[in-house]
């Protein structure tokens, strides 16, 4: 991290505060979203109105947000025309930074697949099962957005050119054309104008990254973006319920990260946090401040590991005490509420794992 100049009352250590506060919610949200994101798939045509589906759905649905917020951010710092390395620098550095922790955890997910094979009774995969699962599957759930995220990387020293030499009429124009094409060719995957056009998707995400984290939205639009985006998480939850009750099964047309609703959440809710000043909440709390920024330094070991805590938790795999949104310790608890708890407990564990983690020699290099 950067460091920034002294202030008058008393030093700031980082350039970008709101960067840390967003990146800590966006993890946050996540660990919820995948707390109670199983009960989904579990969507009965019959019972419609089932608690436990409702519960996934209604935090799926203000929590969509989340997981962009992590390209965005990515785009702010890396597009950012300021920063001068040369390609093979810049690729050495960021991809070997991510691909050295995901190549470990994807050992440690690959053996906890295969845990009963290996401590019980189960069969043996084969290699070639093992070695296809690595690397054309998702090894767990969670996994996928670091091969993503590399691909983005591939292609910073091309947008790094379009973003020097830019207007922002330009940026918007490119921005526009990303989400209106990434939009239809979810809603009319068929439509003749974008039916060949397959590479926009995260890439607008990325380059939103940079226009928001530079400029903040037009006054004549912001009040507008706000508003809408305060209906969006109501309108995709109504929306998947009545998309699901349709198709007799779980309808995540309106989960999808590209779907305009999702967008104008994403757009209203990382703006704000963008331009909000934080210095003033950091200077009247801040003990908060020194956690968000120690969470935050961790947040990509917490993403590497709180699934399979949450794995754990599920089932009991320690003292046999059972954690779900449904089970705390064994007793029950209403859904709904006690994903919050859930929640909790699986971002301290989290935390604290890979607190103790990176204390170990070389493991930010390896670990996280």
């Amino acid at each position: 991290m950067t460091e920034l100049a002294h202030t008058p009352e008393k030093p700031r250590k980082f350039t970008r505060l709101y960067a840390d506060y967003i990146r800590s919610f966006a993890a946050m949200a996540v660990v919820t979203i995948h707390a109670t994101g199983s009960y989904l798939t579990a969507f009965d045509p019959n019972n419609n109105m089932d608690v436990h589906w409702w519960t996934g759905n209604i935090y799926c649905s203000l929590l969509r947000w989340a997981t962009p917020f992590f390209i965005l951010l990515s785009g702010g710092f890396l597009l950012d025309p300021a920063r001068h390395e040369s390609t093979g620098e810049f690729l050495k550095k960021r991809i070997v930074r991510v691909l050295l922790p995901f190549a470990f955890w994807t050992v440690v997910y690959t053996v906890y697949q295969y845990r009963e094979s290996l401590f019980g009774a189960g069969v043996w995969p084969t290699w070639s099962e093992v070695l296809n699962r690595i690397f054309f599957e998702d090894v767990y759930y969670h996994l996928w957005f670091v091969p993503m995220i590399v691909s983005l990387y591939l292609l910073t020293p091309v947008f790094r050119i379009f973003i020097r030499h830019a207007q922002r009429r330009e940026v918007e124009y490119f921005l526009g054309i990303a989400f209106f094409i990434t939009a239809m060719q979810h809603l009319f995957p068929g439509f003749f104008v974008v039916e060949y056009v397959g590479w926009l998707g995260y890439i607008g995400f990325y380059v939103l990254g940079y226009y928001l984290s530079t400029y903040r939205l037009p006054d004549r639009w912001r009040t507008l973006v706000y508003a809408l985006a305060m209906l969006m998480p109501v309108v995709t939850a109504l929306g998947t319920w009545w998309l699901s009750a349709r198709k007799g099964a779980h309808d995540q047309t309106l989960y999808v990260y590209f779907s305009p609703n999702v967008v104008i959440m994403v757009i209203a809710f990382f703006s704000w946090l963008r331009w909000r000043d934080w210095s003033t909440f950091a200077d009247r709390f801040p003990r908060i401040d020194r956690f968000i920024h120690k969470f935050a330094a961790l947040s990509f070991g917490i993403y590497f590991i709180h699934a399979l805590v949450l794995d754990i938790l599920k089932n009991g795999y320690i003292g046999n005490w059972h954690t779900t949104s449904e089970l705390f310790f064994n007793r029950p608890v209403y859904p709904l509420l006690g994903a919050i708890p859930q929640t909790l407990m699986v971002l301290t564990l989290s935390y604290g794992c890979i607190y103790l983690l990176s204390k170990l020699p070389a493991a930010n290099k390896w670990l996280m």
